[in-house]
């Protein structure tokens, strides 16, 4: 069986999310886009090209669940057949891979996994295929790396004097092996989720992956993780998926004072450091598994966060959270806040600007790499995003107002 940890752990990029409507330049959702179908009160839209799917699903989590299952069940299934095939060449067969995404639904919330049970009556998968397609990168990722943790993600919040109009601006690297994973950006969606309490929010993955690592309520929170195993390589088996928990945090919570507090209350499964934005501020939940802070700007307007918790650490820390890397192994945290107080990007940093910056390599003094699949900005204001899956697409912009709108 894939160890538990290094299972969880590929999800730290984490594992954003994905990204979003692939492929057509300069598409906006739903405008450009077209009804494919309806089904009890979920509705499924394509792009003008037929490349990627966003869905909307209103309900119970069940219901939610049926609503997505048959939407997109060709695409579901697909998937599975290639996914499946991936991980059996490589040396993961279909038996060792039904048991480890069975362990990792029971590290998810009772939400989640109804909406897996409601996936599997509709879609045409038996439930365990479901749960071996919600798992399928996280199992490919571990393969891959062979459970090392990654140089998973990073991301730059700007806003106040370092943005054209003072509006936060977030720049999001998605990082974990673009080779082995380029082949599945074909399957990246929007699926809204708009349940009969809370928020409605939107995730952005590849479709039939449930957990969140990247994601925008209807209150303009913004969520994005990243790996923090080099600080903290402990594991809780008995503690919640993260990403399961994120989910809820997004649903239940309207504030980033409310969900830094609910996360900080949560046990941790593994460490993750957790971006949280709004339209006028970001601060990063450094989430241990024996315990969590959350570490506000380094100067006023700018936040950056790659996989290692920003010194310095509390008394109580000492002896129990990794140093950093050495910056000439692992620049990119640097990198970013240097970056941002340049006088190139400094004022300029709207969403054209973060663009701009989120081009530059590492080897250049960016952050992104070879490891870098997709990149997100998000405008929380705008409940907006826009997405690009390097090598397979240009930047395109998703407008989450109109689909929230439909609750």
């Amino acid at each position: 069986m894939l160890g538990c940890q290094a299972s969880r752990r590929i999800l730290a990029c984490g594992i954003v999310v994905v990204a979003v409507l692939v492929a057509v330049a300069g598409f906006s959702v739903p405008c450009g886009a077209h009804e494919v179908e309806r089904f009890e009160g979920g509705t499924a839209h394509k792009t003008d090209a037929d490349a990627h799917w966003v869905l909307t699903l209103k309900g119970t989590w069940r219901e939610m669940g049926r609503q997505y299952g048959r939407l997109a069940g060709g695409e579901l299934r697909q998937f599975f057949a290639e996914i499946s095939e991936d991980l059996a060449r490589r040396g993961m067969p279909l038996d060792e891979q039904f048991e480890n995404a069975r362990f990792m639904a029971t590290t998810f919330s009772s939400d989640l996994n109804e909406l897996l049970r409601g996936i599997a009556e509709s879609s045409g998968l038996s439930e365990d295929e479901v749960l071996v397609l919600d798992a399928g990168i996280v199992m490919l990722s571990t393969v891959v790396l062979g459970g090392e943790p990654p140089s998973a993600c990073s991301g730059l919040a700007v806003w106040d004097e370092y943005t054209p109009d003072g509006v936060l601006v977030f720049g999001r690297n998605w990082d974990i092996e673009r080779e082995s994973l380029q082949p599945y950006m074909k399957y990246l969606a929007v699926v809204v989720f708009i349940p009969d309490s809370g928020n409605a929010f939107a995730n952005a993955h590849p479709l039939g992956n449930v957990y969140l690592e990247t994601g925008m309520n209807e209150k303009g929170l913004f969520i994005e993780l990243n790996n923090g195993a080099y600080s903290d390589p402990s594991y809780v088996e008995s503690a919640e998926n993260t990403v399961s928990v994120l989910a809820t945090a997004l649903n239940q919570c309207s504030t980033i004072d409310e969900a830094s507090e609910y996360l900080l209350q949560t046990p941790a499964d593994l460490s993750y450091i957790i971006q949280i934005a709004d339209a006028k501020e970001c601060v990063s939940v450094e989430r241990a598994t024996f315990t969590a802070r959350v570490r506000e700007t380094e100067q006023q307007g700018v936040l950056a966060a790659y996989n290692s918790f920003v010194p310095p650490y509390p008394e109580e820390w000492m002896g129990k959270i990794a140093d950093p890397r050495p910056e000439e192994t692992d620049p990119r945290y640097s990198n970013l806040i240097q970056l941002a107080s340049s006088d190139g990007f400094r004022g300029k940093l709207d969403v054209q600007g973060m663009k701009g910056l989120m081009d530059i390599e590492v080897r250049d003094g960016g952050a992104t790499h070879r490891g870098t699949v997709f990149q997100v900005i998000a405008v929380p204001r705008e409940l907006t995003l826009w997405i690009r899956a390097l090598g397979y697409s240009d930047w395109q912009q998703v407008s989450l107002l109109e689909l929230f709108a439909e609750r």
